[in-house]
């Protein structure tokens, strides 16, 4: 089959027959299923590095940052009461870290301790020092209060 121009430049195409005989189109512009699947490859990668640049996750950081020190200061208290003995845990202003029983623990990306205190729990799970008082974390502009109650030790998160 050829094909003119009137320009006079001819092009060839030669016919591809299919299994029943029938004339297919050769060459089809398109792209392969391998094409496809890596440019959706690379699309996922980058979606996957930029996307948490984008977004603010100070709110999340927050969250799971209270949770962390509501639960140590609580790890705290039950471990003076299952040893009999004095336990402390120290949070210093303007750390990224806390400190439980001379371990060191870290607080997630981006939260820092605003207002620090000792808690000292005794045998009986009660604070001897630092009860009735708060410590403050922060992420951003949003701050977290976690407060341990006077006579009961009760540890709360507002």
């Amino acid at each position: 089959m050829v094909m003119h121009r009137s320009e006079s430049t001819t092009f060839h195409i030669k016919p591809v027959l299919g299994q029943d005989g029938r004339q297919v189109v050769s060459a089809s512009p398109g792209f392969t299923l391998i094409e496809l699947i890596m440019v959706i490859v690379l699309i996922s990668i980058l979606a996957v590095s930029v996307v948490p640049k984008l977004v603010d996750t100070s709110a999340i950081s927050l969250q799971g940052g209270a949770a962390m020190v509501v639960a140590d200061i609580r790890y705290t208290q039950e471990l003076a009461m299952s040893t009999h003995a004095p336990k402390t845990i120290t949070f210093a202003t303007d750390d990224t870290f806390y400190t439980v029983n001379s371990q060191t623990m870290n607080l997630p990306s981006r939260v820092s301790i605003s207002s620090g205190v000792t808690f000292t729990f005794n045998s009986l799970g009660e604070p001897t020092a630092g009860g009735g008082s708060s410590v403050e974390i922060q992420a951003g502009s949003s701050t977290k209060t976690i407060t341990v109650e006077s006579y009961t030790g009760r540890v709360s998160s507002s």
